[in-house]
């Protein structure tokens, strides 16, 4: 127990002593949980995911909803227009290119049939909300690369998630539709939005009288965030956009208002129900609470990673740079205007994998019946595995060296 509470005091020390020196090494401090959770895990075998048991699921559950809601109330209403286009084009062409290089990858260079090939790119079709999110603030992008950056994070997720999931009904039946797929995902999303933006509207309206009574009521509106996530995966829509629009709502309620008083004061139903705005120490509060559980997140990812077969980690290697190299023409291509030569940098190599790429690279093994599915499940894990890895320690890199280059060019200017 007492080792437990160092380890756990020293953890969260450190973690911030890395996150302050970020403005400086340019260096993530994800780099060092992710390290450390490495050496707890998979080196050491000191610990591991399955010790924690469905808790581990329920800790990351809980960080995912922590991370989208928190970053939900620090979305910019002002770009969020002018940020759905690049947005909903980054993330469907950086989900398709994965899916494309998988099955080549997968068909031709490790004997799989092509649905799993497919399957196995479409793992790491999504890029990693609670690596991003957090260090947003750090990486000061403007207004409009920030609010691409944050729809990119929220709306990658949902892509991957019913896309790869449509490949694994897909392997078990044998047949795919790509109209059911996208219909699907189409509903998920409006659904999953308006619960979050109508929840968050009725909150600000009474907000004001629920904590005037209460003592203690800045979890209040987390809570609520949790119910709503809970109540969206039971009816079977995504969860984490619901999430991240409730706390958009909280956050720009005002701005809302603006709009309608602008059209037509008479009709401005939100300035008449008096909402009530989030203080900024609620803010403060939200951000140490997303920090904490970020911490020991990433240190959980280091743990969960497994690597047994060389051939599957440089295969992973390789298919994970060819994924940062894609990203690169892809940012050209879809965010011209509005963006600094900085903030195109930075954007081209966001592109960390995370715990959605992990779950589904680990999910045909858990499946698999026959010799052939198992042979199949274990290549798709060991190579997902290594991906998720290799793509943190990438973007870490890339990051310290993108950074340092800017502030050489800055001196010389």
């Amino acid at each position: 127990m007492e080792v437990a509470l160092i380890f756990t005091g020293s953890l969260i020390f450190f973690s911030l002593i890395f996150n302050a020196l970020f403005e400086k090494t340019r260096i993530p401090n994800v780099l060092f949980l992710l390290f450390v959770g490495l050496l707890i895990g998979p080196v050491f075998h000191l610990a591991s995911p399955e010790d924690l048991g469905r808790l581990g699921k329920i800790f990351t559950t809980i960080t995912l909803i922590v991370i989208l809601y928190e970053s939900g109330t620090r979305l910019n209403f002002d770009g969020i227009g002018k940020a759905i286009g690049p947005a909903s084009l980054l993330t469907v062409f950086n989900f398709l290119v994965p899916v494309g290089v998988g099955m080549a990858v997968g068909y031709y260079g490790l004997g799989l049939d092509l649905l799993p090939s497919a399957f196995m790119g479409a793992c790491v079709g999504s890029i990693s909300t609670p690596i991003i999110l957090p260090m947003l603030k750090q990486l000061k992008l403007g207004k409009k690369a920030e609010s691409v950056v944050f729809l990119e994070c929220a709306l990658s997720d949902i892509v991957c998630l019913i896309g790869a999931l449509a490949l694994l009904d897909a392997m078990d039946s044998g047949s795919f539709s790509v109209a059911d797929t996208i219909k699907h995902m189409a509903i998920s999303l409006l659904f999953a939005t308006s619960i979050g933006l109508a929840t968050g509207y009725f909150w600000t309206s009474i907000r004001r009288y629920v904590i005037t009574k209460l003592k203690n009521s800045m979890f209040t509106s987390f809570a609520l965030a949790f119910i709503i996530y809970g109540f969206c995966e039971l009816l079977d829509i995504n969860g984490g956009m619901a999430v991240l629009s409730f706390g958009f709502m909280l956050g720009n309620i005002d701005e809302f208002s603006n709009i309608l008083e602008k059209r037509d004061p008479e009709k401005n139903f939100i300035k008449r129900k008096n909402p009530m705005l989030l203080m900024e120490d609620e803010k403060n509060f939200y951000s140490e609470i997303a920090f904490i559980f970020k911490t020991f997140f990433f240190v959980y990812i280091g743990m969960s990673i497994k690597l047994s077969e060389s051939d599957h980690i440089i295969m992973g290697v390789l298919f994970i740079c060819l994924m940062f190299i894609v990203r690169i023409p892809s940012i050209a291509l879809f965010c011209r205007r509005g963006y600094s030569s900085r903030d195109r940098r930075i954007m081209s190599i966001l592109n960390p994998k995370g715990l959605v790429s992990a779950v589904l690279a680990s999910m045909p093994l858990q499946l698999a019946v026959t010799e052939q599915q198992i042979h199949e499940g274990e290549i798709i894990q060991n190579i997902g595995y290594a991906s998720v890895m290799f793509s943190i320690i990438i973007f870490s890199l890339l990051m310290f060296l993108v950074e340092n280059s800017t502030r050489r060019i800055r001196l010389l200017v």
